[in-house]
């Protein structure tokens, strides 16, 4: 009997031992599949984030959007993976969240940095609502605001005769044919900016100017240009590169250097400036700059002039820095 008992034993073990194992969660990733009565509690600063951010959006209780995952996740670019052409990212990996929550039924994938101070919804939401929220971080994140400093003023459906959604820039081409998309616009401290986007939001393209620049000639036989948009982004072209170069105001200049060039936008109106050298002159050098403020002054100041003309040279030589 003793015997038949240890042989039972054994072969209990021996079942047991080779029973399959449950595989077990990564530990970068926690799992919450139930509503939390009270949401933020116990919650890290990156998920508090993320709930208050769809809470938001969706115009939902906290209360009623559940946390399904959370996993540590090092991000690419300063925009978090989620890149559009036309939206300017900086080119530093980010250590950060990908964060899976819940409300009415359907999930939504939201992007964040470790801390939270940078949250984007990624997927979830319609396309044009998703663009919509990306446009406000990419304004708030190139004018130093808070996005709750930008409001939507409209959105409309319209159908651009090229592939650079109506918006010319030097150096690129453009195909003719019609493509559909979205005009937007969004305001910040009484301020309004358009943007073009394509209707799968594949390419985004601001389309306030702030103003245009181009030196050609000279001894140098400089061909450079540039084109600065009202909300932040600057594209540039020179002699060395057929490529468009691309960059942000805040990312290039000193803080005095934008509140400076915001003053000039709130004073003046539109303003051409033509600097060239007389006719006539050897080696003749060209500099043109067309000024779109918001202001009612239509003629700048001698002081000004100059000073706006140094300060777009200034820029120029940043982005190819």
């Amino acid at each position: 009997m003793k015997k038949t008992f240890i042989g039972m034993t054994l072969l209990i073990l021996v079942i047991a031992a080779c029973a399959p194992q449950q595989p077990t969660e990564a530990p970068s990733v926690i799992m919450e599949r139930t509503p939390r009565p009270t949401p933020t509690e116990g919650l890290s600063p990156a998920q508090r984030a993320a709930l208050s951010l769809l809470s938001e959006t969706l115009s939902l209780p906290a209360d009623q959007i559940t946390l399904i995952s959370t996993e540590a996740v090092t991000w690419p670019d300063g925009c978090l993976g989620i890149q559009r052409a036309g939206l300017m990212c900086t080119q530093a990996l980010v250590e950060g969240y990908r964060i899976v929550l819940e409300a009415e039924g359907k999930q939504y994938e939201l992007r964040t940095n470790q801390t939270g101070s940078q949250v984007v919804i990624a997927s979830g939401l319609e396309p044009s609502d998703l663009i919509e929220r990306v446009m406000i971080q990419q304004l708030a994140s190139n004018l130093g605001i808070s996005e709750s400093d930008i409001s939507l003023v409209s959105r409309t459906e319209v159908e651009f005769n090229d592939t650079c959604l109506g918006v010319t820039l030097e150096n690129v081409l453009c195909a003719q044919m019609i493509t559909p998309g979205y005009v937007i616009i969004l305001e910040a401290k009484g301020i309004q900016y358009e943007y073009h986007v394509s209707t799968d939001g594949s390419r985004v393209q601001p389309a306030t100017f702030a103003f245009l620049w181009k030196r050609e000639g000279g001894i140098a036989g400089f061909c450079d240009s540039m084109t600065v948009f009202l909300s932040g982004e600057v594209y540039g072209t020179n002699c060395k590169s057929t490529e468009t170069k691309m960059g942000r105001v805040i990312d290039l200049l000193t803080a005095d250097d934008i509140a400076q060039l915001h003053e000039w936008i709130v004073q003046y109106g539109q303003v051409n400036i033509d600097a060239s050298d007389p006719q006539g002159v050897s080696d003749r050098m060209f500099i043109t700059m067309t000024f779109f403020g918001r202001g009612t002054q239509q003629t700048l100041t001698a002081p000004d002039r100059e000073r706006l003309l140094e300060f777009a040279q200034r820029l120029h030589l940043e982005l190819y820095k």
